[in-house]
C-alpha cells in the first residue's frame, strides 16, 4: 500500500494545475457517490471514503503548493 500511496504522490508532483483542479472535481463526484453508497447501504467498505479524502487533501495541498511556488517566482 505504501508503495501505492507513493505512485500517487509522483502522479500529483508531477501533474500541471489544470490537471489537479479536474483531479479535484472527480474526486469530489467520487465522493458523492460514495456517501451515497453508504446512506443506501451499498457500501462495501467505509475505509473507501477516508481514502477518497485523504487522497482529495493530497491534490489541494499540492495545488496550493504551486501557488505559492508561482507567486515567489
Amino acid at each position: 500500500m505504501a508503495h501505492r500511496i507513493s505512485k500517487q504522490k509522483k502522479e500529483i508532483a508531477s501533474a500541471g494545475v489544470k490537471d489537479l483542479f479536474t483531479k479535484t472535481r472527480e474526486l469530489e463526484d467520487h465522493i458523492f457517490q460514495l456517501r451515497m453508497q453508504a446512506k443506501t447501504g451499498q457500501l462495501p467498505s467505509t475505509a473507501m471514503m477516508m481514502l477518497a479524502r485523504k487522497e482529495l487533501a493530497r491534490v489541494k495541498t499540492a495545488i496550493t503548493a504551486k501557488a505559492a511556488s508561482a507567486k515567489r517566482a
